[in-house]
Protein backbone atom coordinates (compact mmCIF):
# COMPACT_ATOMS: atom_id res chain seq x y z
CA UNK A 1 0.00 0.00 0.00
CA UNK A 2 3.00 2.23 -0.55
CA UNK A 3 2.20 5.75 -1.66
CA UNK A 4 -1.27 5.34 -0.24
CA UNK A 5 -2.53 3.25 -3.11
CA UNK A 6 -6.29 3.64 -2.91
CA UNK A 7 -8.79 0.98 -3.87
CA UNK A 8 -11.68 3.40 -3.42
CA UNK A 9 -15.25 2.15 -3.42
CA UNK A 10 -14.60 -0.97 -5.44
CA UNK A 11 -17.69 -2.99 -4.62
CA UNK A 12 -20.51 -2.54 -7.09
CA UNK A 13 -23.02 -3.52 -4.40
CA UNK A 14 -21.89 -0.67 -2.19
CA UNK A 15 -22.26 1.80 -5.03
CA UNK A 16 -25.66 0.49 -6.07
CA UNK A 17 -27.12 0.63 -2.57
CA UNK A 18 -25.55 3.99 -1.77
CA UNK A 19 -27.41 5.55 -4.68
CA UNK A 20 -30.71 4.48 -3.13
CA UNK A 21 -30.11 4.84 0.60
CA UNK A 22 -31.40 8.04 2.24
CA UNK A 23 -28.95 10.64 3.50
CA UNK A 24 -29.22 13.32 6.13
CA UNK A 25 -30.09 16.74 4.79
CA UNK A 26 -27.63 18.43 7.18
CA UNK A 27 -25.21 20.77 5.38
CA UNK A 28 -21.66 19.54 4.93
CA UNK A 29 -19.07 20.91 7.32
CA UNK A 30 -15.59 21.82 6.13
CA UNK A 31 -12.87 19.53 7.41
CA UNK A 32 -9.21 20.28 8.00
CA UNK A 33 -8.34 16.91 6.51
CA UNK A 34 -8.11 16.85 2.73
CA UNK A 35 -8.27 13.05 2.50
CA UNK A 36 -9.66 10.33 4.75
CA UNK A 37 -8.42 6.80 4.13
CA UNK A 38 -10.22 4.02 5.99
CA UNK A 39 -8.44 0.68 6.41
CA UNK A 40 -10.82 -2.24 5.90
CA UNK A 41 -9.79 -5.79 4.93
CA UNK A 42 -10.30 -8.02 1.87
CA UNK A 43 -13.10 -7.04 -0.50
CA UNK A 44 -15.03 -10.25 0.23
CA UNK A 45 -15.47 -9.34 3.91
CA UNK A 46 -17.71 -7.04 5.93
CA UNK A 47 -14.80 -4.91 7.19
CA UNK A 48 -14.20 -3.62 3.68
CA UNK A 49 -17.89 -3.29 2.81
CA UNK A 50 -18.52 -1.09 5.86
CA UNK A 51 -15.29 0.88 5.37
CA UNK A 52 -16.35 1.51 1.77
CA UNK A 53 -19.84 2.57 2.86
CA UNK A 54 -18.51 5.00 5.48
CA UNK A 55 -16.01 6.40 2.97
CA UNK A 56 -18.84 6.93 0.48
CA UNK A 57 -20.90 8.61 3.20
CA UNK A 58 -18.08 11.01 4.14
CA UNK A 59 -17.53 11.88 0.50
CA UNK A 60 -21.20 12.70 -0.02
CA UNK A 61 -21.90 14.48 3.28
CA UNK A 62 -18.59 16.07 4.22
CA UNK A 63 -17.19 16.75 0.78
CA UNK A 64 -13.85 15.13 1.62
CA UNK A 65 -11.94 12.75 -0.64
CA UNK A 66 -12.53 9.51 1.25
CA UNK A 67 -11.48 6.01 0.26
CA UNK A 68 -11.54 2.48 1.67
CA UNK A 69 -8.30 0.51 1.63
CA UNK A 70 -7.89 -3.20 1.00
CA UNK A 71 -5.80 -4.68 3.83
CA UNK A 72 -5.13 -7.93 5.67
CA UNK A 73 -7.41 -6.88 8.54
CA UNK A 74 -7.23 -5.69 12.16
CA UNK A 75 -3.54 -6.21 12.94
CA UNK A 76 -2.35 -4.57 9.72
CA UNK A 77 -4.92 -1.80 10.19
CA UNK A 78 -3.37 -0.88 13.55
CA UNK A 79 0.05 -0.70 11.91
CA UNK A 80 -1.32 1.50 9.13
CA UNK A 81 -2.75 3.91 11.71
CA UNK A 82 0.52 3.88 13.64
CA UNK A 83 2.53 4.73 10.51
CA UNK A 84 -0.02 7.45 9.59
CA UNK A 85 -0.79 5.89 6.23
CA UNK A 86 -4.52 5.94 7.04
CA UNK A 87 -6.70 8.17 9.21
CA UNK A 88 -9.34 5.63 10.26
CA UNK A 89 -9.56 1.86 10.50
CA UNK A 90 -12.05 -0.92 11.16
CA UNK A 91 -10.82 -3.41 13.76
CA UNK A 92 -11.68 -5.88 16.49
CA UNK A 93 -11.87 -4.53 20.03
CA UNK A 94 -9.49 -7.21 21.34
CA UNK A 95 -6.82 -6.31 18.76
CA UNK A 96 -7.19 -2.62 19.61
CA UNK A 97 -6.80 -3.38 23.33
CA UNK A 98 -3.57 -5.26 22.59
CA UNK A 99 -2.32 -2.35 20.49
CA UNK A 100 -3.08 0.21 23.19
CA UNK A 101 -1.20 -1.92 25.73
CA UNK A 102 1.68 -2.72 23.38
CA UNK A 103 1.34 -6.48 23.83
CA UNK A 104 0.73 -9.65 21.80
CA UNK A 105 1.32 -8.63 18.17
CA UNK A 106 2.51 -5.11 19.10
CA UNK A 107 5.91 -4.26 20.58
CA UNK A 108 4.91 -0.83 21.93
CA UNK A 109 1.66 1.09 22.61
CA UNK A 110 -0.07 2.64 19.60
CA UNK A 111 -1.62 6.13 19.74
CA UNK A 112 -5.18 5.43 18.63
CA UNK A 113 -8.74 6.11 19.74
CA UNK A 114 -12.23 4.70 19.37
CA UNK A 115 -14.77 6.63 17.33
CA UNK A 116 -17.90 4.51 16.89
CA UNK A 117 -19.21 0.97 17.49
CA UNK A 118 -19.88 -0.92 14.28
CA UNK A 119 -21.15 -4.47 14.87
CA UNK A 120 -20.37 -7.77 16.61
CA UNK A 121 -18.21 -10.23 14.65
CA UNK A 122 -19.56 -13.70 15.30
CA UNK A 123 -17.29 -16.73 15.47
CA UNK A 124 -18.29 -18.96 12.57
CA UNK A 125 -16.94 -22.49 12.19
CA UNK A 126 -17.77 -23.32 8.59
CA UNK A 127 -17.58 -26.64 6.80
CA UNK A 128 -19.46 -28.31 3.96
CA UNK A 129 -22.84 -29.95 4.51
CA UNK A 130 -21.58 -33.50 3.98
CA UNK A 131 -18.48 -33.06 6.18
CA UNK A 132 -17.92 -35.47 9.09
CA UNK A 133 -16.99 -32.46 11.25
CA UNK A 134 -19.80 -31.90 13.75
CA UNK A 135 -18.08 -30.38 16.80
CA UNK A 136 -15.10 -28.21 17.67
CA UNK A 137 -13.18 -31.31 18.80
CA UNK A 138 -13.57 -32.76 15.30
CA UNK A 139 -11.30 -30.01 13.93
CA UNK A 140 -8.19 -31.68 15.35
CA UNK A 141 -5.89 -32.86 12.58
CA UNK A 142 -7.97 -31.21 9.86
CA UNK A 143 -7.00 -28.65 7.20
CA UNK A 144 -8.41 -25.42 8.61
CA UNK A 145 -8.47 -21.91 7.14
CA UNK A 146 -7.44 -19.69 10.07
CA UNK A 147 -7.13 -16.27 8.40
CA UNK A 148 -4.48 -14.43 6.44
CA UNK A 149 -1.23 -13.17 8.04
CA UNK A 150 -1.79 -9.78 9.70
CA UNK A 151 -5.50 -10.37 10.22
CA UNK A 152 -7.45 -10.10 13.44
CA UNK A 153 -9.04 -13.41 12.49
CA UNK A 154 -5.72 -15.22 12.79
CA UNK A 155 -4.94 -13.47 16.08
CA UNK A 156 -8.33 -14.44 17.53
CA UNK A 157 -8.10 -18.00 16.21
CA UNK A 158 -4.88 -18.54 18.12
CA UNK A 159 -6.73 -17.52 21.30
CA UNK A 160 -9.70 -19.73 20.39
CA UNK A 161 -7.54 -22.79 19.83
CA UNK A 162 -5.54 -22.25 23.03
CA UNK A 163 -8.68 -21.71 25.10
CA UNK A 164 -10.10 -24.96 23.72
CA UNK A 165 -6.91 -26.86 24.57
CA UNK A 166 -5.46 -26.93 21.05
CA UNK A 167 -2.87 -24.99 19.07
CA UNK A 168 -1.97 -24.40 15.43
CA UNK A 169 0.21 -27.52 15.73
CA UNK A 170 -2.88 -29.66 16.35
CA UNK A 171 -4.41 -28.78 12.99
CA UNK A 172 -3.12 -28.17 9.47
CA UNK A 173 -3.48 -24.37 9.37
CA UNK A 174 -4.14 -22.70 6.04
CA UNK A 175 -3.46 -18.94 6.09
CA UNK A 176 -6.15 -17.79 3.68
CA UNK A 177 -8.23 -14.70 2.99
CA UNK A 178 -12.01 -14.96 2.68
CA UNK A 179 -11.92 -15.22 -1.12
CA UNK A 180 -9.14 -17.80 -0.95
CA UNK A 181 -11.13 -19.79 1.62
CA UNK A 182 -14.13 -19.96 -0.72
CA UNK A 183 -11.93 -21.27 -3.53
CA UNK A 184 -10.21 -23.75 -1.20
CA UNK A 185 -13.57 -25.26 -0.20
CA UNK A 186 -14.49 -25.58 -3.84
CA UNK A 187 -11.29 -27.35 -4.86
CA UNK A 188 -11.30 -29.58 -1.78
CA UNK A 189 -8.04 -28.30 -0.27
CA UNK A 190 -9.52 -27.42 3.15
CA UNK A 191 -11.92 -29.17 5.52
CA UNK A 192 -13.21 -26.18 7.52
CA UNK A 193 -12.67 -22.53 8.37
CA UNK A 194 -12.76 -20.66 11.67
CA UNK A 195 -13.56 -17.00 11.12
CA UNK A 196 -14.98 -14.10 13.05
CA UNK A 197 -17.03 -11.90 10.78
CA UNK A 198 -20.56 -10.60 10.46
CA UNK A 199 -23.35 -12.93 9.44
CA UNK A 200 -24.24 -13.26 6.66
CA UNK A 201 -20.64 -13.23 5.41
CA UNK A 202 -20.49 -12.48 1.65
CA UNK A 203 -17.88 -15.20 1.05
CA UNK A 204 -20.09 -17.88 2.66
CA UNK A 205 -23.09 -16.69 0.63
CA UNK A 206 -20.89 -17.00 -2.46
CA UNK A 207 -19.81 -20.51 -1.44
CA UNK A 208 -23.45 -21.51 -1.05
CA UNK A 209 -24.07 -20.87 -4.74
CA UNK A 210 -22.17 -24.10 -5.44
CA UNK A 211 -21.92 -25.97 -2.11
CA UNK A 212 -24.31 -26.36 0.83
CA UNK A 213 -22.56 -25.47 4.08
CA UNK A 214 -22.79 -26.42 7.73
CA UNK A 215 -21.95 -24.19 10.70
CA UNK A 216 -20.73 -25.91 13.86
CA UNK A 217 -22.55 -24.86 17.03
CA UNK A 218 -20.67 -24.44 20.30
CA UNK A 219 -21.96 -25.74 23.61
CA UNK A 220 -22.81 -23.47 26.54
CA UNK A 221 -19.73 -24.79 28.32
CA UNK A 222 -17.48 -23.98 25.35
CA UNK A 223 -18.95 -20.48 24.98
CA UNK A 224 -18.50 -19.89 28.72
CA UNK A 225 -14.76 -20.50 28.40
CA UNK A 226 -14.58 -17.32 26.33
CA UNK A 227 -17.24 -15.05 27.80
CA UNK A 228 -16.10 -15.86 31.33
CA UNK A 229 -12.42 -15.19 30.68
CA UNK A 230 -12.42 -12.35 28.15
CA UNK A 231 -14.45 -9.17 28.65
CA UNK A 232 -14.64 -8.42 24.91
CA UNK A 233 -16.39 -11.70 24.04
CA UNK A 234 -20.19 -12.00 24.29
CA UNK A 235 -22.48 -14.95 23.61
CA UNK A 236 -24.32 -14.76 20.29
CA UNK A 237 -26.51 -16.69 17.87
CA UNK A 238 -26.18 -16.90 14.10
CA UNK A 239 -29.82 -16.79 12.94
CA UNK A 240 -30.94 -19.59 10.66
CA UNK A 241 -31.98 -17.10 7.99
CA UNK A 242 -28.40 -15.82 7.70
CA UNK A 243 -27.62 -18.61 5.23
CA UNK A 244 -29.91 -20.73 3.10
CA UNK A 245 -28.14 -23.94 4.21
CA UNK A 246 -29.05 -23.50 7.90
CA UNK A 247 -31.98 -25.29 9.48
CA UNK A 248 -31.76 -23.66 12.93
CA UNK A 249 -29.93 -20.90 14.82
CA UNK A 250 -26.29 -21.63 15.62
CA UNK A 251 -24.94 -20.90 19.12
CA UNK A 252 -21.57 -19.17 19.24
CA UNK A 253 -19.90 -16.04 20.63
CA UNK A 254 -18.80 -12.70 19.19
CA UNK A 255 -16.26 -9.89 19.45
CA UNK A 256 -17.23 -6.26 18.81
CA UNK A 257 -15.85 -4.29 15.88
CA UNK A 258 -15.03 -0.59 16.21
CA UNK A 259 -14.21 2.28 13.90
CA UNK A 260 -10.96 3.69 15.27
CA UNK A 261 -8.77 6.65 14.39
CA UNK A 262 -5.37 8.15 14.95
CA UNK A 263 -5.01 10.12 18.16
CA UNK A 264 -3.69 13.19 16.31
CA UNK A 265 -6.74 13.77 14.09
CA UNK A 266 -8.33 17.25 14.38
CA UNK A 267 -11.00 17.29 17.09
CA UNK A 268 -13.64 19.05 15.00
CA UNK A 269 -13.08 16.70 12.06
CA UNK A 270 -13.72 13.64 14.23
CA UNK A 271 -16.76 15.35 15.77
CA UNK A 272 -18.22 15.94 12.29
CA UNK A 273 -17.42 12.40 11.15
CA UNK A 274 -19.01 10.86 14.25
CA UNK A 275 -22.07 13.08 13.87
CA UNK A 276 -22.37 12.17 10.19
CA UNK A 277 -22.27 8.43 10.95
CA UNK A 278 -25.08 8.61 13.51
CA UNK A 279 -27.20 10.96 11.42
CA UNK A 280 -27.05 8.53 8.50
CA UNK A 281 -27.54 5.10 10.04
CA UNK A 282 -30.27 4.28 7.49
CA UNK A 283 -27.70 4.79 4.74
CA UNK A 284 -25.28 2.41 6.47
CA UNK A 285 -28.03 -0.19 7.04
CA UNK A 286 -28.55 -0.06 3.29
CA UNK A 287 -24.89 -0.90 2.72
CA UNK A 288 -25.04 -4.06 4.88
CA UNK A 289 -27.49 -5.44 7.42
CA UNK A 290 -24.86 -5.05 10.19
CA UNK A 291 -25.32 -1.29 9.88
CA UNK A 292 -28.34 -1.78 12.15
CA UNK A 293 -25.91 -2.24 15.06
CA UNK A 294 -24.59 1.32 14.74
CA UNK A 295 -26.67 2.89 17.49
CA UNK A 296 -26.04 5.21 20.41
CA UNK A 297 -27.11 2.38 22.73
CA UNK A 298 -24.25 0.23 21.46
CA UNK A 299 -21.59 2.80 22.33
CA UNK A 300 -21.50 1.02 25.70
CA UNK A 301 -20.26 -2.15 23.93
CA UNK A 302 -16.88 -0.49 23.30
CA UNK A 303 -16.82 1.80 26.35
CA UNK A 304 -13.68 0.12 27.71
CA UNK A 305 -11.70 1.89 24.97
CA UNK A 306 -10.35 5.49 25.04
CA UNK A 307 -12.32 7.76 22.71
CA UNK A 308 -11.14 10.60 20.50
CA UNK A 309 -12.01 14.04 21.98
CA UNK A 310 -14.13 14.81 18.90
CA UNK A 311 -16.20 11.67 19.45
CA UNK A 312 -16.43 12.41 23.19
CA UNK A 313 -17.89 15.84 22.38
CA UNK A 314 -20.59 14.30 20.16
CA UNK A 315 -21.55 11.60 22.65
CA UNK A 316 -21.77 14.08 25.52
CA UNK A 317 -24.22 16.13 23.46
CA UNK A 318 -26.32 12.97 23.34
CA UNK A 319 -26.02 12.38 27.09
CA UNK A 320 -23.51 9.53 26.79
CA UNK A 321 -20.33 9.56 28.87
CA UNK A 322 -17.27 7.82 27.48
CA UNK A 323 -13.62 8.03 28.51
CA UNK A 324 -11.45 10.41 26.47
CA UNK A 325 -7.92 9.52 25.43
CA UNK A 326 -5.49 10.59 28.15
Amino acid sequence: MAGRKCKGIALAAVLAVSLLAPLSSSPAAALELKQVSIAGAGTAGTFYIMAAGIADLFGKQLGVNSVAEVTAGSVENVKLLDSKRVELAVMQVDVMQNALAGKAQFKSPVDMTAIAPLYPNVIQIVTLKDSPINSFADLKGKRISVGSPGSGILATNQIILETMGLSLKDIEPQYLSFAETTNAFRDGSIDAAIVNTAAPAPWVVDLETTHAVKLIALTDEEIGKFTGKFGHFVSADIPKDAYKSLEKDVKTFAVWITLSGRGDLPENDVYEMTKTIFENTDFLKGIHVVGSYITLENVSKISSLPFHPGAVKFYREKGIEVSPKK
